[in-house]
């Protein structure tokens, strides 16, 4: 998570139209004689639908200032007539996928909540306990068309829509967020190739007494033999990310393989372990939290970057004294167009048991119309926010709502006014899908169900030697050999062949 807009103005007046026509029922009357040819059209009011409340359930906190903009949102549906309220409950992250499947086991009645693969959504489709909306979407053209055609293709689970994609870019893009002012203060050209990036680094480590060359937080780390090869955001002949952590899968043999093993990367590997041992990474980086807050003091000179429209918004309030001294920079980026399965990471999901599930759909069309998503994703205009464009926005209040859960749109996302232009320009790439390039393995979900054992022994690997060897603790050499001896003593090639067996069932049929 990506094209451009559609026109809210121009929807909503077919919406209206539409509406008008169902409320009419054909119902005109024709006078004068057949050689006039003229017809009189009189157009009946439609009736105004009863109003039927529909309980949805999302993460996390309830949004600052929430309780104004529902209502709005409540008013301008009873306004357009389309019969429905909505009553939406957040609850704490840390027990919503809990919280969410006893409601659904007990056959409690709502009508929409978020759920995803890393959450219940497999699960929950085992058991029969999500509604097939491949009908529903089909009869919604707003819906349909403010969401790609890859994405409506490549998310669905056994061939069906089991809920609304939900995401803004089509694929992922890797880099580093770079201090332009130092590059420029040694006389460096724009960075365009790793070895450009290898002599900002090494210069500042030279040269600068307080600012330390390289800084990401721990957990993120095991993007760095992706951002810092050669093949970085190219697509060559191997697919690097298949949605499984530590796992990969080669097109050249088309097999399933560990992320460690890949030929394609491990350059990055290498070049992660001397980054460590040359001081270019902080030896604290298995415990680093801070990389935001440090970058952002001015102690390191570059951090880690991903096109998505969240993390570069992070550091804008850099900009904010009116200087460009921050720039982003993308390994290979004149000519990236790399390999991704459209794979979204969050859905809206309607259970078999709701008993609106039509109208749920019509909120949701409803809201794929610009105005009204503008309304439930930025707040109430001239107070929460205000248009700059068609494209872009300027915050007013504290409202933020987590567009994940229910409003993400590709063709309708705005982008704040204090997005740097870098940013934006990666950004908008990331959302088109004619950036990319399709991954043989679109449309593989992983159901880890039938090794849940295996995958339960290997997951906490990843924690344990494989961040740490991305990190450049371990030694490339090392840390693969330990990693591949774990995996095969917990049954990780159990894992693999089920892995295998669910790509080869997707890759059979292209």
């Amino acid at each position: 998570m990506r094209l451009k807009k559609l026109l809210g103005t121009t929807t909503t007046a077919i919406l209206v139209s539409s509406l008008m026509l169902a409320g009419c029922g054909g119902n005109t009357k024709t006078g004068g004689n057949e050689g006039d040819s003229l017809t009189n059209t009189e157009s009946a009011t439609p009736a105004t639908k009863a109003i039927v409340t529909l309980k949805a359930y999302f993460p996390g906190d309830k949004p600052a200032g929430f309780d104004d903009v529902l209502q709005a949102v409540n008013d301008k549906l009873k306004t357009d007539n389309v019969g429905a309220a909505l009553n939406i409950n957040f609850l704490p992250w840390s027990d919503y996928g809990n919280a969410v499947s006893v409601k659904m086991s007990a056959g409690e009645d709502f009508d929409m909540y978020l759920d995803a693969p890393w959450l219940s959504m497999n699960q929950m489709i085992d058991s029969n306990s999500l509604m097939e909306l491949d009908a529903l979407v089909a009869e919604r053209p707003e819906l349909k068309a403010s969401i790609p055609d890859e994405m409506w293709e490549y998310n669905k689970f056994d061939g069906k829509i089991m809920g609304i994609p939900l995401g803004t870019t089509q694929g992922q893009l890797y880099g580093l967020l770079i201090r332009k002012d130092l590059r420029e203060k040694y006389g460096l050209p724009e960075l365009k190739t790793l070895d450009d990036l290898e002599k900002f680094l090494y210069t500042v480590k030279e040269n600068e007494k307080d600012v330390k060359p390289l800084v990401i937080n721990g957990i993120k780390a095991d993007k760095l033999p992706f951002i810092l090869s050669e093949s970085a955001n190219l697509a060559l002949d191997e697919v690097l990310e298949i949605g499984v952590n530590m796992f990969a899968y080669s097109t050249k043999d088309k097999k399933v393989v560990g992320q460690w093993a890949s030929p394609m990367i491990a350059d990055g590997y290498e070049r992660v372990t001397k980054y460590y041992k040359d001081g270019i990474l902080s030896k604290n980086i298995a415990q680093e939290q801070n990389a935001e807050t440090l970058f952002k003091q001015g102690k390191y000179a570059a951090t880690y970057y991903a096109a998505d429209g969240v993390e570069g918004l992070k550091y804008s309030e850099m900009l904010q004294d009116g200087s460009d001294k921050l720039e982003i920079f993308v390994p290979n980026g004149d000519q990236a167009k790399p390999y991704t399965a459209f794979q979204q990471w969050n859905f809206l999901c309607i259970p078999v048991s709701s008993k609106h599930a039509d109208l749920a759909l019509d909120v949701v069309n409803w809201m794929s119309i610009k105005e009204n998503h503008d309304l439930m994703e930025y707040g109430i205009q001239g107070k929460d926010w205000e248009p700059v464009g068609d494209s872009s926005y300027k915050v007013l209040s504290n409202y933020s709502f987590p567009g994940y859960v229910l409003t993400w749109r590709p063709t309708l996302n705005r982008t704040p006014d204090t997005m740097m232009k870098d940013d934006k320009k990666w950004f908008d790439f990331s959302t088109n899908p004619a950036n990319f390039t399709l991954s043989p393995t679109a449309g593989f979900n992983f159901n880890a169900e039938k090794v849940k054992t295996e995958y339960a022994k290997i997951t906490p690997l990843h924690d344990s030697i494989f961040l740490p060897l991305s990190q450049g603790l371990l030694p490339a050499d090392q840390g693969k050999m330990t990693l591949e001896k774990k995996m095969a003593s917990l049954g990780g090639q159990k894992v693999i062949d089920e892995i295998q067996a669910q790509i080869d069932a997707v890759t059979s049929g292209k």
